[in-house]
């Protein structure tokens, strides 16, 4: 894969992702104004616990079909469908262990919206993994419009709940709208790839596959429980040391680096179909690749941080507006998330999930000890910052670590004067984030990051204007 064909794929990717990542963004303000603060606390407590879950009850079989579908040796039809199948059945049986004990716990304690919650977590284990099933075989544009459907469904009925006495229960409105919708685009998925049932199910189960399969989707449970305890465990913490209140307030903090992930879910698609792929471990185009993605990310979170008081004003209630505060530091730590991502997918290259697992582990430490230990201190802040430092930390050992797998050549003189410059604005925009100085700081953001990424604006340009040639 060359970059023509990266870029190619990433706005194949785009057109799927785009829409349901700035849907779902928009979708927050509108909470903001239909959901008190307790409300949204809950809601953004009962889809941490799912996504929580979801690993486990998966088995992260979406993960291991695309790698055993992306295998050259596993092209022909009887080695997909042998996948297709062993990796089915260790889903469902998986879910139907994990509804049991969800049933028997049922008897024993109240569980907060407990049908809601092992539907969601249903359709959010066969969501991927059908999505997953589609790259593998790839079918990307279909995977794109598959996205498009389910996030104009998740708006639709999210809006339909929520403005209509459907629900007297708004959260649990909102829950329904995630489920429907995941199952609609399930069940177009499954119309789609229909002839994997057809074909394949007089195939035996394998067990030697199964175990090789689970050999390597066992360290991405752990390493997906990981970046939960890096992402979501600051809930539960806020909870026990703040009030419900607070973790309202967070969850939007936390909602706002959103915007980052937009740019950054849609490449890493690409990427990593690249980097599973990739024949020369020394091109330079690698470190070429890079370091214009960490520079991209920096100026996009620089850009961001500058006009967050003016967002969070303009887009949610008055009563989440501090929420921004905690925002400055989760865009960097949403900044380093994706630079550690991108050297994940290397680890893929080699079926090497345990250096993704590690790394991860070492991160949810790292989070854990800086929220718990400042927590007290300087309140949501703690949470923010642990996000921050644990990103930062998987960074450096997973850069030193995949240097085996592909050479990669950073610029440090560039990462740390921009750094510099982005908590040089954080900085005043925490001494006075008044809207002349947000919007001043916005106007100096735009300038730096042109400047950081001028070959790409001048290549972006160019192509634009060949094509409307």
């Amino acid at each position: 894969m060359d970059s023509n064909t990266l870029v190619k794929s990433t706005l194949i990717y785009t057109i799927g992702n785009f829409g349901s990542k700035i849907l779902s963004f928009l979708l927050i303000p509108i909470y903001s104004f239909y959901l008190s603060k307790k409300e949204l606390g809950e809601y953004d407590l009962i889809l941490t616990t799912v996504n929580l879950l979801v690993p486990f009850v998966s088995l992260q079989m979406n993960e291991a079909v695309y790698r055993w579908f992306l295998d050259k040796e596993n092209k022909k039809e009887n080695h997909i469908g042998d996948t297709f199948k062993q990796c089915s059945i260790l889903l469902l049986t998986s879910f139907i262990s994990f509804e049991l004990l969800l049933y028997l716990a049922g008897l024993f304690y109240q569980i907060p919206y407990q049908k809601e919650l092992s539907l969601l977590i249903l359709s959010s284990c066969l969501l991927p993994f059908f999505q997953q099933i589609l790259r593998g075989l790839g079918l990307t544009r279909y995977y794109s419009f598959i996205g498009i459907i389910n996030s104009f469904f998740i708006f639709s009925f999210s809006l339909l709940f929520l403005l209509t006495d459907i629900f007297t229960n708004k959260v649990q409105g909102i829950f329904y709208a995630l489920f429907v919708s995941n199952f609609i685009a399930v069940l177009l998925m499954l119309l789609k790839v229909n002839f994997l049932f057809k074909k394949y199910l007089d195939i035996k189960i394998n067990y030697q596959v199964q175990k090789q399969i689970l050999f390597y989707s066992v360290p991405l449970i752990l390493n997906s429980i990981s970046w939960w305890v890096i992402n979501a465990s600051d809930r539960y913490i806020i909870l026990n040391f703040l009030t419900i209140e607070d973790n309202g307030i967070y969850a939007i903090s936390a909602r706002l680096p959103a915007i980052l992930t937009i740019f950054n879910t849609v490449f890493m698609l690409a990427w990593q179909d690249m980097a599973i792929s990739a024949n020369d471990p020394n091109n330079p185009f690698f470190s070429k690749l890079f370091n214009k993605y960490i520079s991209v990310n920096i100026g996009l979170s620089m850009i961001l941080i500058a006009a967050t008081p003016l967002i969070t004003e303009v887009l949610f209630d008055s009563k989440f507006y501090e929420s921004w505060k905690y925002a400055t530091l989760l865009y960097i730590g949403s900044c380093f998330s994706s630079i550690a991502g991108f050297l994940g997918a290397i680890y893929l290259k080699t079926k090497s999930t345990k250096g993704i697992f590690i790394t991860s582990v070492l991160g949810a430490l790292i989070n854990l000890f800086v929220s718990l230990l400042f927590i007290k201190h300087i309140g949501l802040y703690a949470p923010a910052l642990g996000t921050l430092v644990s990103f930062f930390v998987m960074f450096i050992v997973r850069y030193k670590q995949t240097a085996k797998i592909l050479k990669l050549d950073i610029d440090i003189k560039s990462l740390i004067i921009q750094l510099l410059l982005v908590f040089s604005i954080i900085i005043v925009l925490y001494l006075n984030s008044n809207h002349l100085v947000s919007i001043s700081l916005t106007v100096l953001s735009l300038i730096l990051f042109s400047y950081f990424n001028k070959d790409i604006l001048k290549n972006t340009f160019n192509k634009l204007n060949f094509l409307k040639k």
